[in-house]
Order: C-alpha cells, then structure tokens, then sequence
C-alpha cells in the first residue's frame, strides 16, 4: 500500500481540486501521483411505469465538445448523502420524484487518477414537479426504452461510462 509523504495543492476550482502527492511505493521508493480530487456524484435509470420507459437527458458537454445522451445524474453537494443527491437532481433535471429506489453501488470512472465515485440507482418515476435546472444547463428529458438505449450503446451513440455501466447493472440485477 502507498503511503503519502507529502501533498501539494495545484488547483482548487468549483467542481475539482488537484493535488500532487508524493508517496512512498512498498520497497521504500518515492513516486508522484496526481489526483484530481471530486465530492462525487449519482446516476438513476428512472423508469416511467406508464410506458416502461426510462428518462435520458440530452445535454452539450465541453469537456468532450460534444452533445450527449446520458441517464439523469449530478454531483453530490459537500456532504450530501448519494440517495438525497440523486432524489434532488430527479426533481431539478426531469421535474418528477423518483419512487422505488433501489442502489447498485458505485463505479470509479478514472481511477487512474481521480478519486470521484458515481453512486447507480434506479428507481420508478412519481409526480411531477417542474424542472429547476441549475443556471448553466442546457437539459433536454427524453425517453427511451431498455432496449432501445442498449442499441445506441452498441452502435456508440451512447458513450458515456456511467449510463452503459447503469445499463450493465439493471441487466445483471444486481
């Protein structure tokens, strides 16, 4: 196991922090690691039981400079506990609540150097209640079936890690 000699701060912004940490390796030899540092974030595959049918949005993301097609998700607020976060970004990004929700843990997207968790939930869509996005999304709701958004996975028009990994875990049931 790694053990932190010492730590630098590099960045410090809204959404990340970087850190450069030298550790020492376990024969007693020094290594740097780079860390971006993230609170985490949440994930839901939220069926409408009216048409068995999940909710997507559609959104622009820079980072990838590309328009994507994602299961809802958001970042966890400091100290927020997964399952408020993912009840709260339900009710801000597709307007309803979510009933029935059920974890399935959580995946390390970059584990290579970030330490963000991506809790996965699904869950059954409640009542509505008006979107509330945050000042600056763009969010477009969609809805698709399982099968429909597994076909756009195998065709790569769905790229995004947490959404196929969702997908994996309603499939497995687990």
């Amino acid at each position: 196991m790694e053990r932190k000699i010492e730590s630098e701060q590099i960045y410090s912004g809204r959404v990340i922090e970087v850190v450069r940490d030298v550790v020492e390796l376990d024969d007693g030899r020094p290594a740097v690691r780079e860390v971006v540092l993230h609170r985490g974030g949440c994930c839901i595959a939220l069926r409408d039981p009216a048409d068995n049918k999940y909710y997507m949005v559609r959104q622009y993301r820079y980072a990838q400079q590309t328009e994507m097609l994602e299961f809802c998700a958001g970042k966890m607020e400091q100290g927020e506990d997964p399952a408020k976060t993912i009840l709260r970004e339900c009710e801000e990004e597709l307007g309803v609540t979510a009933e029935n929700v059920r974890a399935y843990g959580y995946i390390a997207p970059t584990c290579g150097y970030s330490s963000e968790k991506i809790y996965l939930y699904s869950g059954d869509k409640g009542k509505n209640v008006g979107t509330h996005f945050d000042e600056d999304e763009q969010i477009e709701p969609e809805k698709y079936s399982l099968e429909e958004i597994e076909d756009m996975i195998a065709r790569g028009e769905i790229f995004d890690a947490k959404t196929i990994a969702l997908v994996y875990r309603l499939r497995a049931g687990r």
